[in-house]
């Protein structure tokens, strides 16, 4: 599974980091998005998975979901 934030829309909730503090974070300057790790352990995917669906804003943009054998999460400034 690939997971794209998409910090443009982050409304800075926090859920994210209450779901899954291993990978995600919020910035301090702005409260928006950071991710931790860009290749979680796969141990993660379903803390992941719960994060992507907590968000208020939906800022993450989920791909390849039925790929359990890999893990990627990565940071977008752009709209997708």
């Amino acid at each position: 599974m690939r997971v794209t934030a998409l910090r443009n829309r982050c409304i800075a909730s926090g859920s994210c980091v209450l779901a899954c503090a291993q990978v995600f974070d919020q910035s301090e300057i702005d409260g928006t998005v950071e991710v931790l790790q860009e290749h979680p352990p796969l141990e993660l995917l379903q803390k992941v998975r719960n994060a992507v669906a907590a968000c208020p804003a939906q800022v993450f943009v989920a791909e390849d979901e039925d790929n359990t054998s890999e893990l990627t999460v990565t940071t977008n400034d752009e709209d997708m």
